[in-house]
C-alpha cells in the first residue's frame, strides 16, 4: 500500500537531496548523433553522462521528484506500468515537474545491480530512459534468463547501442562508482524500500502509489509554490 508523508517529518529527504545535488546537473537527455551510440571507454566520462541522462523534464520546473528504485523490484515495475505514463504526460512533459531516478539495489534482488549497470551504460549514450523502459516492461524475461547480461546486450542492440562498448561497460563494472554512490547515499538517508519518492524535498511517498496520490501531492505543492495545480 502506498504511503504519503508531508513536510516536517522527513529530514532524511533533505539529507538525500543534498547528497545528490552536487552531481545532478541539468535535466533531460540531449539528442545524440548516430556515432554517439558507442559507450565512452573513459569510465569517468561515461559515468558523468549517465548521471545527467537519468534526469528528465524542464530544468527550471518548480517541483523535482526523486525516485529511489530497483529494476528487479515488482512494485517498481507496477509503478512504471500503471502510474508513470500519466505522471509523465501531466507533469513532466508540461514542464511542471523534473524527475530524477536513483538506484537502490535491494540486497534480496541479486540481478538488480547488473540491471542498474545496463541502464547507466545506456545512459552514457543518452539512452537511459529507453533502457529503463525495456527493463521494467520485460522484467519477467531478463530475471528468468540464464545470463541476464546477454539479454541486456540484446536490448542495447534494439536501442542501437554499439555492442562491444556496451558489453565492456556492463561486464567490467564501469558504472560501479556511480552505483555505489547511489547506494551509499540512500542507505545513509535511512530509506530501505523501493519504490520511494521524494517530492520537492518536502513530501515522501512510499510504494507503488497510483496517479491520484501523486496528483494530490503535486497539485498541493504547486499551489504552495505558485505554480498552480490542475
Amino acid at each position: 500500500m502506498a504511503e504519503t508523508r508531508w513536510r516536517g517529518r522527513w529530514t532524511t529527504a533533505t539529507a538525500l537531496l543534498a547528497a545528490f545535488s552536487p552531481w545532478l546537473v541539468g535535466c533531460g537527455e540531449t539528442g545524440q548523433a548516430q556515432e554517439a551510440s558507442v559507450v565512452p571507454s573513459d569510465a569517468r566520462v561515461a559515468a558523468e553522462r549517465a548521471d545527467k541522462a537519468r534526469a528528465k523534464g524542464a530544468e527550471d520546473a518548480p517541483i523535482r521528484i526523486v525516485e529511489i528504485s530497483d529494476f528487479q523490484c515488482p512494485f517498481c515495475a507496477q509503478f512504471y506500468n500503471e502510474t508513470m505514463p500519466a505522471l509523465d504526460s501531466a507533469y513532466v512533459e508540461t514542464g511542471r515537474v523534473s524527475y530524477v531516478w536513483i538506484s537502490y539495489p535491494n540486497p534480496t534482488h541479486p540481478l538488480a545491480w547488473p540491471a542498474i549497470e545496463a541502464s547507466f551504460c545506456a545512459g552514457a549514450v543518452g539512452k537511459f530512459w529507453p533502457m529503463h523502459g525495456l527493463l521494467f516492461e520485460r522484467q519477467a524475461e531478463w530475471t528468468a534468463a540464464e545470463d541476464p547480461v546477454d539479454t541486456f546486450l540484446r536490448y542495447a542492440s534494439e536501442l542501437n547501442i554499439e555492442a562491444a562498448s556496451f558489453a565492456d561497460c556492463v561486464r567490467n563494472d564501469r558504472m560501479a562508482p556511480l552505483q555505489t554512490r547511489d547506494y551509499t547515499n540512500v542507505v545513509r538517508s535511512g530509506i530501505q524500500s523501493t519504490p520511494y519518492f521524494i517530492l520537492a524535498d518536502s513530501v515522501a511517498i512510499r510504494g507503488a502509489a497510483d496517479f491520484e496520490t501523486f496528483r494530490s501531492a503535486i497539485d498541493s505543492l504547486l499551489t504552495i509554490k505558485g505554480g498552480g495545480g490542475d
